[in-house]
């Protein structure tokens, strides 16, 4: 998924690459030699996820540990990021976890939807903004504001 990028004055392609949290050399695979950017030109990026955060993989790190520092379970993780319980990360690798105030909860098997709120600390108006679509399917991944706490 991407979105446009208008460039504004005196900024140049490390600004564009700092501000937004985007690594300058994707912003060049993606639009091409970016020598001189300009103020109004039209760049492609990749959609900023309001969501998630991305984390790189630093030499030595496990799931474990990851999921402790950020406070997020570790099955999160491998859901959030489609990967399996036995499958390997490494340095380098990007990951995705959700920001701090967000707070993702994971459909357990034959939930119902009163069950779901019960398990929630927020209303369904605060899933129904966040969550494009609620299927109540075992291992879906719903996510909430933590701000908006009953």
């Amino acid at each position: 998924m991407y979105s446009v990028y208008e460039v504004s004055n005196n900024e140049t392609l490390e600004d564009v690459s700092k501000k937004l949290n985007i690594d300058m050399e994707e912003l060049i695979e993606l639009n091409g030699q970016l020598d001189n950017i300009y103020p109004g030109q039209l760049i492609v990026i990749p959609k900023q996820d309001s969501i998630y955060e991305t984390y790189v993989v630093k030499k030595g790190d496990n799931l474990y540990e990851i999921s402790r520092k950020y406070n997020v379970d570790v099955k999160t993780i491998e859901l959030i990021n489609g990967l399996d319980s036995d499958d390997y990360i490494y340095p380098g690798q990007k990951l995705k976890l959700p920001k701090e105030n967000i707070g993702i909860y994971v459909v357990n098997n034959n939930e119902t939807i009163v069950e779901l709120l019960n398990n929630l600390p927020v209303g369904i108006d605060n899933i129904n903004r966040l969550n494009e679509k609620v299927y109540l399917s075992p291992e879906q991944i719903i996510i909430y504001d933590k701000k908006d706490l009953k």
